[in-house]
């Protein structure tokens, strides 16, 4: 049987506290010189992408934790001042109690994964005597660590032609790109109404296309969506698109251009059949393929800057649960 991997527990989690001096031999920075070009120095902020950004970051975090333990073993065998940590005591119910809360019914019975879940616990149990012996040794000037964090990359998009709901004057956005035809991003537009609902005054709620090759209606529902749009009706024929998406062929859309009243149908129908929207649903695409949008829906979630058209921040995929956008909404409000 495979080991269960439980809720993972990360030292470098819990380091906030300790007493850190940027080196620049530690790790390199943004402004760091790798190299020259023609005598120029070329910086590694001049070269890095998402990726190596992801890399640097994960590196860091796993040197951080290296060093945390590599610490603490060394302060508990030198000093009496901090005293290794005693085998800890997990009784049975703690370990049952652990096996309900996790729900890990189905991953076995109980009696055959209380072994790993009792060491389990004694590492958690011992990994925070660890750190607190670490936060103590670090205020008290026995451990200091060299190591920098490299700042998260953030994506920079144009907010470009897209459907604005919220504040679209606020310093934070959520930018969306979605499929008509996608159930998760079906899924997904009872968590955006409920953001902006509690964050319609304070956030920016953008909507852009990124109808998926294999669903052969959607950018036909993109383009519809668009015409309704000239008219005032970007959101009743949203709301219905998203509502049926499986028969979202050109009568079909015209149809449903009757139904929400809008207010010229044969205009509506021109520009349908026209494919007046087509190269705005194409630069949607582009836009977010090159903010590394490869599934729907994606979202950006980041600074706004109405003045400059632009949003930066972090990349969202999924249709993930409410509170995943709150503590990024937040992170943005807050200033990070």
């Amino acid at each position: 049987m495979k080991p269960i991997k439980l809720i993972p527990f990360t030292l470098a989690l819990f380091t906030a506290t300790a007493t850190v001096h940027a080196a620049a031999d530690a790790l390199l920075t943004e402004g760091s010189v790798v190299g020259t070009v023609s005598g120029k120095s070329i910086q590694l902020s001049d070269i890095e992408n998402r990726k190596i950004n992801e890399l640097r970051i994960q590196l860091h975090d796993a040197l951080q934790e290296a060093f945390i333990q590599h610490a603490v073993t060394q302060l508990t065998t030198d000093s009496t001042d901090y005293p290794a940590a005693a085998p800890a005591a997990i009784s049975e119910e703690q370990i049952e109690t652990f096996y309900l809360n996790n729900k890990l019914q189905s991953r076995g019975p109980l009696e055959q994964l209380a072994p790993m879940i009792r060491e389990y616990m004694e590492g958690m149990a011992k990994a925070q005597h660890d750190i607190q012996i670490y936060q103590r040794a670090a205020i008290k000037g026995d451990i200091t660590s060299r190591l920098v964090k490299p700042k998260e990359m953030l994506l920079k998009l144009a907010v470009d032609s897209a459907f604005m709901r919220g504040n679209d004057q606020a310093g934070v956005m959520v930018m969306e790109f979605s499929d008509y035809q996608c159930p998760f991003c079906k899924r997904a537009q009872s968590t955006v109404k409920e953001l902006i609902g509690q964050y319609g005054e304070r956030v920016a709620f953008g909507y852009r296309h990124f109808p998926l090759a294999f669903h052969k209606e959607a950018d036909d529902a993109a383009i519809a969506v668009e015409c309704a749009r000239d008219q005032g009706s970007f959101e009743a024929m949203h709301e219905v698109l998203f509502n049926q998406p499986d028969n979202l062929f050109r009568p079909e859309l015209k149809a449903i251009a009757q139904r929400i009243n809008i207010k010229d149908l044969e205009r509506f129908n021109s520009c349908l059949d026209n494919d007046t929207y087509a190269g705005r649903v194409a630069n949607d695409m582009a836009a977010g393929q090159s903010a590394g949008i490869t599934g729907t829906p994606g979202f950006i979630i980041g600074y706004h800057d109405p003045d400059k058209g632009t949003v930066e921040g972090e990349l969202l995929s999924g249709a993930q649960p409410a509170n995943v956008f709150v503590a990024a909404i937040e992170k943005y409000l807050q200033g990070r």
